[in-house]
């Protein structure tokens, strides 16, 4: 399972798989992070599972924000994956897909009318 984290300087975005459709791990979450010092404000998603934690960076780092949910049990950095990383999987699975798609048309065409012409539609 993984986690998806984006930051900029005062705003972390986490995404929570188990967060999803999960209103009482919302609210033990908002709780949590509200007892922290520079927490500004939090907003979940249990739609997407997703989380917005506004803070002053002055006060609390995002890595300080992470380090203290994953101490807590809530997620596991090292399943985390960044904006970047995210990006780069998606693209690659529409890239595996736009390939697959296209050698299947190719062979569509090059065995149409000839006795593979059912192999290609299994590829």
């Amino acid at each position: 399972m993984a986690y998806y984290v984006h930051e900029v300087p005062g705003r972390l975005r986490i995404k929570i798989p188990n967060l999803k459709r999960n209103p009482q791990l919302a609210e033990d979450l908002q709780e949590l992070l509200n007892s922290l010092s520079g927490i500004n404000s939090i907003s979940v998603n249990t739609v997407i599972g997703s989380m917005i934690v506004l803070y002053d960076p002055e006060t609390v780092s995002s890595g300080a924000i992470l380090t203290f949910l994953s101490r807590e049990g809530y997620i596991d950095v090292a399943k985390a994956i960044s904006s970047e990383q995210h990006l780069e999987q998606a693209l690659g699975a529409v890239g595996k897909a736009a390939s697959k798609a296209l050698i299947g048309f190719a062979l569509d065409r090059a065995l149409q009318g000839s006795p593979f012409a059912i192999l290609a539609a299994f590829i």
